[in-house]
This record gives structure tokens, sequence and C-alpha cells, in this order.
């Protein structure tokens, strides 16, 4: 990842090395990244148990039809 601190140096990096994401991170930093470097980050040991937990909840199913759950949650908050 590499920092950059303008407009320009920003469309300069996109143009030298193709398709990239562009976020916030935690500290409210701009940060601009490969699209690889992103799917690197994103699937990281932790994304993968989530994603594997949600998999399992599905196939046991422990999940609920978002409509339903939208419907009570405007019954009981009135939304």
């Amino acid at each position: 990842m590499q920092q950059v601190s303008s407009l320009h140096e920003i469309e300069t990096f996109i143009d030298e090395n193709g398709e990239m994401v562009i976020g916030k991170n935690k500290k409210n930093n701009v940060v601009v990244m490969s699209m690889e470097e992103y799917r690197n980050h994103i699937f990281d040991d932790k994304t993968v148990k989530q994603l594997l937990k949600s998999e399992e909840d599905i196939e046991k199913g422990r999940t609920r039809k978002a409509t339903e759950v939208i419907r009570e949650l405007k019954e009981k908050y009135g939304f």
C-alpha cells in the first residue's frame, strides 16, 4: 500500500496501477489500494471465519427471511 497526499497523486497512482479501491480506515485516513490488495485484505482470517459461520447458520436453518424481520420491526417500532 502506498501513501498519497493529494488528488493528483491518487490519479497518478490509479493511472499507473489500474483499478483501485478508495476508502477510509479507522483513523479516518483515505486509503487507496489495488483490487488485489483489497481482496486479500477483506478475506483475512476473521472474515473467512465469519463467512463460514454464516454458511453453517444457513445450512442449519438458523436464518429468517428479511421481510419477516422488517415486518416485526415495523410493528414493534412503528417505522
